[in-house]
């Protein structure tokens, strides 16, 4: 592991070479660089994109070490990050005949591979880069996204957890790992495989983060609050632990702690709208609902675009059975964000209390072509036309809804009493 005095030195070693280089652009001037300084300078300019300068270096370079080969690899990842991927494979074939089992020049050509979509080939180069790179849990996580791009996301995995095995402290296999099982749906799985990691690797805060959202996915919430404090055991400044222990507080109803979370939240990020939303939520929670309003007023006045303090203000006016107030907060929620299937629900539950059905049914469309999957959507639409259209196109709501989750028995139990009511 380097210093920090290294880095220092290398940072130093860097500016200098930059303030050279543009000194020598700038007057149209030749100086000399060895190889080392040309490699920093390259890849200083390639991190930023700035492929044109990036090229210049690399055309000095040539000049300057014609016989190195370091620069022909250089040429090729410039050159593929340009997308002239027939210049790049140019590059690496005259590199490959000289150094077959290069495991950079592998990789490189394996990218490549996988720009132009050749999944299957890079594949192959990559599994040849394994038997020589120095890092072989990078060339794993590379595996991984060609298994990925193919479709087979077990292999994928499967690729991650070895790398895991050799680079157990790898955060960014972690995350990866994290994200598949969550791709794949396999909540249980992905507790399982965290708990035994954990066992072995106790003080990878972020595998406890991750064990906690899979325990809260599966509505768990004692389990994740119990993942997120062993996180907060090994890093207390953890700000999306603190987050999402007091969400989980919040589902569990222990306001307390909830808010001594969300406080948290608030010492690290002061200005942070989550945290402010979950104090204010924990207020609605105790029943303190002119508390909880004024919250989220303030959380409104602070950002006229955050549609959950709208949507909360329009919540707690509904709490307290002071309908007529709804409407504008939950309108204005709407306003900012029209995606959130929950506010349109709302709207028609204020809009039927108030006798409004058509407009009620039209929330309740919005509500189904954002969510169509979510089946509490049809059914309150169905009810509504049932109860205050037709009986018959209520039960009609229901047979649509069936397309999309055929095998729904409380549907098809809601569908067999609509028809009957209807005298069908």
């Amino acid at each position: 592991m380097q210093s920090d005095s290294g880095k220092e030195h290398e940072e130093e070693h860097l500016s200098e070479s930059l303030v050279r280089f543009e000194h020598m652009l700038a007057n149209d001037d030749q100086y000399y660089f060895d190889v080392e300084d040309l490699e920093e300078l390259i890849e200083h300019y390639m991190e930023r994109l700035d492929l044109e300068k990036a090229w210049k270096v690399l055309e000095l370079a040539s000049s300057q070490h014609p016989h190195s080969s370091e620069f022909e690899l250089k040429r090729a990842d410039i050159l593929a990050l340009k997308g002239d991927y027939e210049g790049a494979m140019k590059s690496i074939n005259l590199l490959e005949a000289i150094m077959p089992n290069n495991p950079d020049m592998l990789i490189t050509k394996g990218s490549i591979f996988s720009k132009t979509g050749k999944h299957q080939q890079a594949v192959e180069i990559y599994n040849r880069a394994l038997e020589s790179a120095e890092n072989s849990s990078d060339v794993r996580l590379l595996l991984s996204y060609e298994y990925q791009s193919l479709g087979n996301q077990q292999e994928a995995l499967s690729q991650l957890k070895i790398g895991l095995l050799e680079s157990p402290k790898d955060q960014g296999l972690i995350y990866e790992i994290s994200f598949l099982f969550d791709s794949m749906g396999k909540n249980e799985a992905a507790i399982d495989f965290f708990n035994t990691y954990l066992d072995e690797y106790p003080y990878q805060y972020n595998a406890w983060y991750n064990l906690a959202i899979f325990y809260i996915k599966e509505k768990d919430f004692s389990k994740a609050v119990w993942a997120l404090e062993l996180c907060l055991a090994v890093n207390e400044n953890h700000l999306m632990a603190h987050q999402e222990i007091g969400d989980c507080f919040l589902e569990l109803e222990n306001w307390d702690k909830a808010e001594e979370h969300f406080k948290e939240v608030l010492e690290l990020d002061e200005d942070n709208i989550d945290g402010l939303i979950g104090i204010a939520e924990c207020s609605e929670g105790r029943k303190d609902y002119e508390l909880a309003f004024e919250r989220y007023k303030e959380i409104a006045d602070m950002d006229a675009f955050h549609a959950e303090a709208w949507y909360g203000m329009a919540v707690v006016r509904e709490k307290q059975e002071r309908y007529d107030e709804c409407l504008p907060y939950i309108e204005k929620a709407l306003e900012v964000d029209s995606s959130d299937p929950e506010y349109w629900t709302f709207l028609a539950d204020i809009k039927a209390y108030f006798g409004e059905f058509e407009e009620a049914i039209d929330a309740l469309d919005r509500a189904t072509e954002i969510y169509p999957e979510e089946m509490k959507y049809w059914i309150a639409k169905a009810q509504l036309v049932f109860l205050h259209v037709d009986r018959e196109l209520g039960a009609e709501v229901l047979m649509e809804a069936l397309k999309i989750t055929p095998e729904n028995a409380e549907l098809h139990y809601r569908e067999a009493a609509f028809l009957l009511a209807a005298g069908q």
